[in-house]
């Protein structure tokens, strides 16, 4: 079980926030909006809550105040956020950093993993998942799953079974990409029978709901243009995915050097430490799970995170 202890920083990760009882999908893995309305009043009575600027300040004087601090962080820019988790926030005059994929409100299109996770929560059967995508396998790249080496992926994960762990794997980076696209987007038009731009406009935030929450002391930052996994790009396209996230957010004014980034999937490099080096992005925050200490204060582009999750028992 996870220990609050003094001098020490966690910053925390939300991604869905929703009343899953109401919603037409609930048996998606988010958390309930009565829970963090629960884990936010626990914050506010164990924590100091930082502002964006809260922590910044502690980045540069390097000092870690004595009693415990949080910064609340959310992913992915959900329709949640300005629906469930602003108001929440606004009313106990606390704020939160708010990283927003481009390509959801520009282009309104679902991310590869959003599609992912209303494929899981639509179709109960994982067994029947993984063979529509053995059967896609065959079609298009004439192998069956057993030639696609998954007896050698790791299918441990905190959250879920490894048969969902598995689709997961598969339908996020371990296929190749252009048969992995085909097979999810098949999949997605399948199950959902959802327009794929009219689901984004229902699921994500659009530029209005954005500037509502910017003007209401709100913070966003870079989560990649198209929310790929750096990693895997060479040095240009990680310096286009970055660059072009910093030209929508000036487009909506905000001051480039307020900016930090949250790598998608945790997904970066030393290429991609280079590239916000360049823009002079404050921090960078990872998936990796730990608290912050003076141990690791300095190393601000590979800043530690919990989920919401973890801090359920409390």
């Amino acid at each position: 079980m996870l220990r609050i202890k003094n001098n020490q920083i966690y910053i925390v990760m939300y991604h869905y926030v929703r009343n899953l009882k109401k919603s037409y999908y609930p048996n998606l893995k988010a958390l309930e909006l009565q829970k963090f309305k629960k884990q936010i009043n626990f914050f506010k009575k164990k924590f100091n809550i930082l502002s964006y600027f809260d922590f910044l300040e502690i980045l540069h004087s390097k000092k870690i105040p004595p009693k415990p601090s949080v910064l609340l962080t959310f992913d992915d820019g959900y329709s949640d956020h300005f629906e469930n988790v602003f108001p929440v926030l606004l009313k106990k005059k606390i704020s939160g950093i708010f990283y927003t994929p481009i390509i959801t409100f520009k282009n309104n299109k679902v991310l590869d993993v959003n599609k992912i996770h209303f494929i899981l929560e639509k179709e109960p059967n994982r067994k029947k998942i993984i063979n529509f995508i053995d059967e896609n396998l065959k079609k298009y790249l004439k192998k069956n799953l057993n030639q696609m080496n998954i007896d050698r992926m790791n299918l441990f994960n905190r959250w879920d079974d490894k048969e969902t762990t598995l689709i997961k794997k598969l339908l996020q980076d371990h296929l190749p990409d252009k048969i992995r696209t085909k097979i999810l987007n098949k999949l997605f038009e399948n199950i959902m029978n959802e327009n794929e731009s009219s689901f984004s406009k229902k699921l994500y935030l659009n530029k209005k709901n954005i500037i509502e929450m910017k003007n209401n002391k709100m913070f966003f930052g870079i989560h990649g243009f198209n929310h790929k996994r750096l990693a895997k790009l060479n040095y240009s396209d990680q310096n286009d995915e970055i660059l072009k996230s910093i030209k929508e957010f000036k487009k909506l004014n905000f001051k480039t050097e307020d900016l930090s980034i949250c790598y998608p999937y945790g997904s970066y490099n030393q290429m991609t430490i280079e590239v916000i080096k360049k823009y002079n992005i404050n921090f960078g925050l990872t998936i990796k799970v730990n608290y912050i200490n003076k141990k690791n204060l300095s190393n601000i582009y590979e800043l530690p995170r919990y989920d919401c999750n973890d801090f359920l028992k409390f």
